[in-house]
């Protein structure tokens, strides 16, 4: 390696450095299982700073963008969502007898669903300069706010009215019978999908971290965790930005290896524990992520491949969709490099699609990221 090439790519691992502990927060979106979403950052937080620099202690700002276009949501058999309406009995006025009610069978109805979400996040991180068992202890923030766009939509045809008689009543009122019966039909979807369509803004759940964090030659190991609040707003329609009225503390160890300079290696294992949603008595089922990532170091910065895997191990409780496991696997891209002219600064850019789900949302998720150290 050329004096060139060592002077360079330590001024880069600094940069990385700074970021290496805002990997851990969830920067980006962040959901409750009952909206088809769980509250990990599907975007992925491994990218360049898995060069992580020489620990050093002080404070690390660092702002995230995050775009995510939702193509639709799977369900249980990793298929597009469908649901049922159940079979029924159409009442008809007097002086017409229960006896010559018409009846239609169950349906099944197609979900549609769509939209985008922006979230941009605030996120500060605190690294002490005493050393515990060779390692730093580190504290963080991240304040998110987003704008969502979605719709949520059932479209189904009417079930044909099957008439005991047929000769009773009259064709006429038959037709008319029919008539009005496809107008209330199509009208009970459209109310049911009205909530969670729309547009909304604002505060989104606040995250706290603590953990610890030591490097060695070619290792550096994270371990930690955080809560997550709900600050967000809420409500039970569906259209929120905020995930519900319930906590959830999140475990995390990530560890990363770097057999040469120029080369590394990333993995974080995670795991989101939930309370009750005091709002609706919803009970978000327990989840785990594993998220993976390798990087490659060159003169501009560095380029890697990523990939995110979530899968809830518990079912939810409460959810008027059932079970609803939520499962996920997403892979994409990402690249870092320094910003010119402006001391220990790097900017991320990364994108994840969505390649398999089961009770999830599923679409295209990129995320820019930018972070500056201040060493004390």
């Amino acid at each position: 390696m050329s004096a060139n090439d060592s002077f360079h790519m330590t001024r880069i691992r600094r940069i990385f450095g700074g970021i290496s502990v805002l990997g851990i927060l969830t920067i980006g979106n962040a959901h409750a299982a009952e909206g088809f979403v769980v509250r990990y950052n599907i975007a992925g937080s491994l990218g360049g700073e898995i060069f992580a620099a020489p620990d050093s202690p002080g404070v690390i700002v660092g702002t995230a963008y995050t775009y995510v276009d939702i193509k639709g949501i799977s369900g249980n058999n990793g298929k597009d969502l469908k649901t049922a309406t159940p079979a029924g009995t159409v009442a008809l006025p007097s002086p017409i007898p229960a006896a010559l009610y018409p009846t239609y069978k169950a349906n099944v109805v197609n979900i549609e669903a769509n939209g985008t979400l922006q979230m941009a996040n605030l996120v500060a991180v605190y690294t002490t300069k005493r050393k515990i068992y060779d390692g730093r202890m580190n504290f963080g923030i991240n304040i998110p706010y987003g704008v969502k766009k979605q719709t949520f939509v059932g479209s189904a045809s009417t079930p044909a009215l099957n008439w005991p008689n047929s000769a009773v009543p009259s064709a006429a009122v038959k037709a008319a019978v029919a008539k009005q019966f496809d107008a209330s039909y199509q009208s009970a979807l459209a109310a049911q999908s009205d909530p969670p369509t729309g547009k909304v803004d604002g505060l989104g759940d606040v995250e706290l971290w603590g953990g610890w964090f030591r490097q060695t030659e070619k290792f550096k190991w994270l371990v930690g965790g955080s809560v997550i609040l709900p600050t967000g707003q809420y409500n039970t329609s569906g259209l929120t930005i905020g995930n519900g009225n319930f906590y959830t503390f999140r475990p995390v160890v990530q560890v990363v290896y770097q057999p040469q300079p120029k080369i590394a290696l990333a993995t974080k294992v995670t795991f989101g524990f939930n309370t009750k949603n005091k709002d609706n008595d919803l009970r978000s089922g327990n989840w785990g992520a594993i998220e993976a990532a390798a990087g490659y170091m060159t003169k501009l910065g560095v380029i890697g491949a990523h990939a995110v895997y979530v899968k809830q191990f518990q079912d939810d409780k409460n959810n008027p969709w059932g079970a609803s496991r939520f499962e996920s696997t997403n892979l994409g891209a990402f690249f870092t490099t320094r910003i010119p002219g402006m001391k220990d600064a790097g900017i991320t850019a990364q994108y994840m699609h969505t390649i398999d789900s089961k009770n999830a949302k599923y679409g295209d998720f990129y995320q820019i990221r930018f972070v500056k150290r201040f060493s004390s």
